[in-house]
């Protein structure tokens, strides 16, 4: 039976969800409406990750010294005022905006960081695994709902009509104001576990992850390498989804409806697929055939004529969807692969860093090639897909060579 602490914790991501989600599908339109160029896009993603890059271990630290409450709260204010400002295009230029999405990343790394960790410090041993599954469900099922209703408050008749919502400006407010309902209730309800403070304990700094990469074993680095690729191919082909979207002549409504579908999708695949496919043995086999199928679908997607875009979006791309939402956790089952029990947090630290450098780097990269050619962008993220199986193969290589000398050197 879930504990009661547990179901608290699913209302508050799963209330997270949506409200951080509300911008995504008009974050193209805005961007066009405001006379940007298109690149534009990209780095405004880039410079959010850029944030909470920089935010998650700041807020990580706060917390550590029994300041959650008073960080979380802050952290989403911060983010609800960001949000207000970057929908002042009219007002601010584009460089203005970066920064203010900067800070928004920023302020929101504290629910990301602060949140799941209080949810595994409450949770037995045992459970963590399964309440960490539950609580990422909660909040991805959260997040496509409030994709719909981004889309569906922009473009319906009511909220256009009482709350002027047609207004990227008004629509951000909307936004904001839910996103200081969401502080209310961690102000009002929120009551974080007392942690004994170590005044010995180092300060986590966001480039830590980077400081190990010496000490690594190849056939970890080549595995990092590869999912650097794949990050970056996989954050190109959606972030540039919402803007090709926009270029087709598809309204937001629609890619709201789309994101919620695939919301669901994602989901279902992880809750009844993944145990599956968690029981194949040849994981990076497995993995590899996940790129080449994603390399494919992603080449045929973007080359079908626009009056029959949404059909292969709601067939061919979906199971795309459902394919990354396979990949994340077997990936991750695999890297902790690579760890003792004695270092289990630096070896997942060392893969966050490399996965933050191809969500930041990735969609300024992209950004330049869009602005050139739409489809150019899609047939070389199509081509990362692949270059990422030359870095698995070795990774793979490497651990085997290494698994026949242990064995060996055992022998003799």
């Amino acid at each position: 039976m879930m504990k009661k602490f547990m179901i608290f914790y699913l209302i508050i991501l799963f209330i997270q969800g949506i409200f951080t989600n509300l911008h995504h599908p008009l974050t193209p339109y805005y961007v066009d409406s405001i006379q940007l160029p298109s690149y534009m896009f990209g780095f405004f993603f880039s410079f959010m990750n850029l944030g909470m890059m920089f935010g998650g271990p700041f807020w990580g630290n706060l917390a550590d010294h029994n300041k959650k409450k008073v960080s979380l709260v802050i952290g989403i204010v911060i983010y609800a005022v960001m949000q207000v400002l970057f929908g002042m295009g009219h007002i601010f230029d584009q460089w203005s905006l970066s920064v203010f999405r900067l800070l928004g990343g920023f302020g929101m790394a504290a629910a990301f960081t602060i949140i799941t960790g209080e949810m595994i410090v409450l949770s037995d041993p045992n459970d963590r695994a399964k309440n960490i599954a539950f609580g990422a469900a909660s909040l991805a099922l959260g997040g496509a709902l409030g994709q719909f209703l981004g889309g569906f408050i922009h473009t319906n008749e009511f909220f256009i009509k009482y709350l002027r919502t047609d207004i990227f400006l008004n629509a951000f407010i909307v936004q904001a104001v839910g996103i200081l309902i969401f502080a209310l209730i961690i102000l009002i309800w929120f009551n974080p576990k007392k942690v004994e403070v170590d005044s010995n304990k180092k300060r986590t700094q966001f480039w830590d992850g980077f400081k190990q990469i010496k000490h690594i074993k190849p056939q970890f680095l080549y595995f990092l390498i590869a999912l650097t690729f794949i990050t970056i191919a996989a954050v190109n082909v959606e972030k540039y989804l919402d803007v090709y979207f926009n270029d087709i002549g598809l309204l937001a409504n629609q890619l709201g409806n789309f994101k919620m579908v695939a919301g669901i999708a994602s989901l279902l695949a992880g809750v009844l697929l993944v145990p599956i496919f968690m029981k194949f043995k040849r994981r990076t086999l497995l993995m590899a055939i996940f790129q080449i199928i994603s390399a494919v679908i992603v080449i045929i997607l973007f080359r079908v004529p626009n009056t029959q875009f949404l059909i292969y979006l709601y067939s061919m791309y979906l199971v795309y969807i459902m394919i990354k939402a396979i990949f994340t956790p077997i990936e991750q089952v695999y890297v902790s692969s690579f760890a003792n029990e004695h270092n289990v947090a630096t070896t997942l630290g060392i893969r966050q860093s490399f996965y933050s450098i191809g969500t930041i780097i990735g969609p300024i990269f992209g950004a330049f090639i869009y602005d050139y050619n739409p489809k150019l962008l899609f047939d070389v993220s199509a081509i990362f897909f692949l270059v990422s199986l030359l870095f698995l193969y070795l990774s793979h290589h490497f651990r085997d060579k290494s698994y026949v000398e242990n064995i060996t050197q055992e022998t003799l």
